[in-house]
């Protein structure tokens, strides 16, 4: 479920990367979306958000997953927790008989380029600045 905590996270870090953190499309449409229709694994302490992962795991036909959005606050990166967020959720689609996971990524996202590729991620399209990945589960 999307909470306050993790709307005010969202909203800071869009507001931290001058509008470029979420792009190209429309933010409240989005987040009304993902609100709406995605699953989420988050870590939440003392109602902080520490940071979440939101997904798609219903594509009952192609058995493919989708992660939309992983966000991890500012004073908690570089700590593990946005490889243990993604690696549960990795976990969830394959105990749900999923058999593969894509997600997409911005080229200039070096970090989260790293963590993904270090999961087994690999990239197999690129679309203008962003790479699309996938892993086999």
């Amino acid at each position: 479920m999307m909470t306050p905590a993790i709307t005010a996270l969202i909203l800071d870090e869009q507001a931290r990367q001058a509008g470029h953190f979420i792009e190209g499309i429309d933010l409240n449409a989005y987040l009304e979306k993902l609100g709406a229709r995605a699953e989420w694994l988050t870590n939440t302490v003392a109602d902080r958000c520490r940071g979440f992962v939101a997904f798609y795991c219903n594509d009952l036909v192609s058995r493919r997953a989708f992660i939309t959005l992983v966000l991890v606050a500012p004073e908690d990166r570089a700590s593990g927790l946005g490889r243990a967020l993604v690696t549960g959720v990795l976990e969830i689609c394959r105990q749900r008989g999923f058999t593969s996971c894509r997600l997409e990524v911005r080229q200039d996202n070096a970090a989260a380029l790293g963590m993904y590729r270090a999961l087994g991620f690999s990239t197999i399209e690129e679309r203008g600045t962003t790479h699309v990945l996938e892993l086999a589960l």
